[in-house]
């Protein structure tokens, strides 16, 4: 793994050297999608600096998972770089311009994932009202836009529309639990997780989590291309806008998510990156005796732990995986333990395009999750049974196979974090 770990930093660290202006790292003042979820891409707003070369490894992801009885998946639209910056890098860096990806899973059938560049030029970007419109080889597409009074009632929605090797799709998206909102601003939970400690590479990297609507309502279909199925869609899901400046190449995260069924049940993201400690975060909201509690447990201050029991090799990912997660928060008056069990629920999304992302890999994950929130005391306040969604990405591995056994030994001290007790 190193030969690639040092010709990826060799290639940011070029990036940056032929900056004119490479910024400070701060957080920057947008709207919280919660608040304005039509909002235009955050990285083509005029407070986001992009007059440096290290606009370059900015990008942006608009991210929705779909968990229903019929389809799970996660579907992706993804604007890289869309200034164009150091174009002599094309090659190194994310694929420019438009970019999907989707992964899918039927019940009882191994999830499919694509991805799909659009480069930049056969592109069309909205910067103040979300959107992106893109076409390319083979009948693919994007069409994705934001609808301010779209959905049922007229309230805000997102319409997610598209076409790749093995899918097309068009779904609309609106924001369930609403009533969860009204602690954001009072308890920091659910809010952008904001850090400049990503990466490898610099201090000027940073990047931020908006888990704008953490618990969607999701309806409409997909068309398995293959089959020619048609899979009509009623679910549930999550909708998460994340961005800024970031080799995601030399790092990766670790995350799940998931909700109870039950309107007044557990809502939960645990987020967390390899090489930071200001992004490893554990928002929960659930009522305790008809009272909303919303809380962040964060690993730097020890209020957060967790490990992955079991691992496995994955060839295509070429890495070791976990397949289970076991989480812990300990906070003020609570304590949550969760269980995710992803077994092979799970595969890995790839591009070959770039040699920035044919070094990585994102696994993708279909679970479903078990725990229990509990009062300082011991009493119990819930327990919870729930599907859920969630992703590991790191570098790939230089070798071609590992034992499992090798896995689990390397896994015992990596990717984890200490439990509070």
């Amino acid at each position: 793994m190193q030969p690639f770990i040092d010709l990826a930093k060799t290639i940011a660290v070029a990036a940056m050297a032929t900056s004119a202006l490479v910024a400070s790292a701060g957080q920057a003042a947008y709207t919280e999608n919660y608040i304005n979820p039509t909002q235009g891409w955050k990285i083509m707003q005029p407070d986001y600096n992009s007059n440096t070369w290290l606009d370059a490894i900015s990008f942006e992801w608009d991210y929705y998972m779909i968990h229903s009885d019929t389809f799970n998946g996660i579907v992706g639209y993804v604007l890289a770089n869309p200034h164009h910056k150091a174009a002599w890098l094309d090659w190194a860096l994310l694929p420019g311009g438009n970019n999907i990806g989707i992964v899918g899973e039927l019940p009882g059938r191994k999830p499919i994932a694509n991805y799909i560049n659009f480069g930049i030029d056969n592109t069309s970007i909205n910067g103040s009202l979300r959107a992106m419109q893109a076409t390319g080889p083979n009948g693919s597409y994007a069409n994705y836009q934001a609808l301010p009074d779209g959905g049922p009632g007229g309230v805000p929605a997102m319409q997610l529309k598209g076409r790749t090797t093995d899918f097309e799709w068009s779904f609309l998206v609106t924001q369930d639990l609403q009533d969860r909102d009204v602690q954001r601003p009072i308890t920091g939970a659910f809010t952008t997780a904001y850090g400049n400690d990503v990466g490898a590479v610099s201090g000027d990297e940073q990047w931020n989590v908006d888990m704008g609507w953490p618990r969607t309502n999701v309806v409409g279909w997909v068309k398995v291309l293959k089959t020619g199925e048609l899979v009509q869609v009623n679910g549930k899901g999550y909708r998460e806008d994340s961005f800024g400046r970031y080799a995601l190449s030399l790092d990766g995260w670790d995350f799940a998510v998931w909700g109870d069924t039950d309107p007044h049940g557990v809502l939960a993201s645990f987020q967390t990156y390899h090489k930071s400690k200001d992004m490893d975060n554990l928002d929960v909201s659930f009522y305790d005796n008809g009272q909303l509690q919303s809380l962040r447990f964060a690993a730097k201050d020890g209020e957060l732990g967790w490990d992955h029991p079991n691992w496995k090799w994955d060839g295509d990912a070429r890495s070791c995986v976990p397949t289970n997660t076991r989480i812990r928060g300990k906070k003020g008056n609570y304590r949550i333990d969760a269980t995710v069990d992803i077994g092979d629920r799970q595969t890995p999304m790839l591009s070959g395009q770039t040699i920035g992302t044919s070094i990585f890999f994102i696994q993708e994950h279909f679970t479903t999750v078990t725990g229990t929130i509990k009062r300082a005391d011991g009493t119990l306040v819930t327990p919870f049974n729930t599907r859920g969604g969630g992703e590991f990405a790191r570098t790939r591995d230089i070798a071609p196979w590992y034992p499992n056994l090798w896995c689990n030994l390397w896994g015992e001290t990596n990717h984890q974090s200490p439990m509070p007790f």
